[in-house]
């Protein structure tokens, strides 16, 4: 056994034990209980700190998904003409007969009425660059420069200036 290893294990454990926990039966690069080369298990990138998410972060880009609103309106209207007093839907090709009897006026159904249409929400505008929001315990947003760790509850602007 080379010395290295006698200076490091303890006198008590067998001769033939690991050199890192003692026990009989593996050796050291087999050892649970010792290191593991765990760059060469799950590579470099693994180790590599990234830039940290913050919840203003993901609002924003939440934001940028731009939604067609005039768009959305006519399929939800189409939806409600099709679904009117729960009815099968109706292709749109297929003829409809036309009564002529004097009570045709009262057995046609009614029109389906307009749907109404939610407004979107208005859009902020984006945080200046290297700014973050979060709330706190109450539920009011502040606002803090990433950068200088500034913090205010004023919404920052482009004009704002950074101390």
């Amino acid at each position: 056994m080379e010395l290295h290893h006698k200076l490091r294990r303890d006198p008590s454990w067998h001769p033939s034990g690991c050199n890192i926990c003692g026990q009989l039966g593996h050796q050291a690069a087999n050892c649970t209980n010792g290191t593991i080369n765990w760059r060469q298990i799950y590579g470099d990138e693994a180790f590599r700190l990234k830039e940290p998410i913050y919840p203003s972060d993901i609002y924003r880009m939440m934001k940028e998904k731009k939604v067609d609103f005039t768009a959305l309106e006519k399929q939800a209207q189409e939806w409600a003409k099709t679904h009117a007093n729960g009815a099968p839907p109706v292709p749109a090709a297929t003829p409809v007969a036309v009564k002529t009897a004097p009570d045709a006026a009262a057995s046609a159904p009614s029109p389906a009425a307009p749907v109404p249409v939610a407004t979107p929400p208005p859009v902020e505008a984006p945080l200046p660059e290297g700014w973050g929001a979060a709330k706190d315990a109450q539920g009011r947003t502040y606002f803090w420069h990433k950068a200088t760790k500034k913090v205010q509850w004023e919404r920052p602007n482009a004009a704002t200036p950074i101390s």
